[in-house]
């Protein structure tokens, strides 16, 4: 993690013109939840992005991607006048580790490896630690893909937003909720394209847009025009 951070650090330096570090909460064991805003200063209030990585801990490749993608749109912006349009319009908030605790913990020895959950204590009378952050936002919380069960990998915690991290998160998010145009999770569990809500019987106001936008990038992949493999389903 302290690769992480100094890296931050140093793209903060190396493009101070469109980058600025954001601390906007603190995990269960005190470290700070920082995020890189990437835009362009125009004076103008503006769109926004939200991008958080890691917050399944395991998911070591998840962080990678979003140093990657960060690399990827600074490095463009001042030669492709799409990307510096975009810059223009639109800040990205982008996260490289959410679940600071829970990847911390993946390092310490093999036994740690899989570690999943962030790094909270359980309810009382429960000796196991750690919430699915996934699972602990206040969207149809605590109904499907879930268990209650304190030891399970998917507990969803003892109520809605009940972790620091998912808290942060809804609170810096809700704060400007009128200015997200988007919002990205990036796990590597699979190759996968998921979308709202993850419940049978409730899907987003935009959900045929999804869907569209889904098959058209995976039409793209099919012919060769985008590196990446997914498959469209509702999450």
């Amino acid at each position: 993690m302290p690769e992480i951070t100094n890296w931050m650090d140093q793209i903060q330096r190396d493009y101070p013109d469109v980058v600025s570090i954001i601390n906007y909460g603190q995990t269960y064991e005190k470290r700070n939840i920082n995020l890189l805003k990437i835009g362009l200063n125009t004076g103008a209030k503006k769109k926004a992005i939200w991008m958080d990585c890691g917050i399944h801990a395991r998911e070591w490749i998840s962080p990678a991607f979003c140093q990657y993608f960060v690399r990827q749109i600074l490095q463009a912006y001042k030669t492709d006048p799409k990307m510096e349009e975009m810059m223009k319009n639109l800040d990205f908030y982008i996260t490289p580790v959410l679940n600071i605790d829970g990847y911390i913990y993946t390092w310490k020895d093999n036994s740690t490896r899989l570690w999943r959950k962030n790094r909270s204590p359980g309810p009382e009378n429960c000796t196991c630690y750690g919430t699915d952050l996934n699972r602990n936002f206040d969207a149809n919380w605590g109904t499907v893909g879930i268990s209650f069960n304190c030891c399970s990998i998917i507990y969803c915690g003892s109520n809605p937003t009940s972790e620091l991290e998912a808290q942060a998160v809804t609170d810096f998010v809700g704060s400007r909720k009128d200015d997200f145009l988007c919002f990205l999770t990036i796990h590597s569990y699979g190759q996968l394209l998921l979308v709202s809500y993850g419940h049978p019987n409730f899907t987003a106001p935009n959900y045929i847009e999804l869907i569209f936008s889904s098959n058209r990038l995976q039409n793209l992949w099919l012919s060769g025009s985008l590196n990446i493999s997914m498959t469209c389903h509702n999450k």
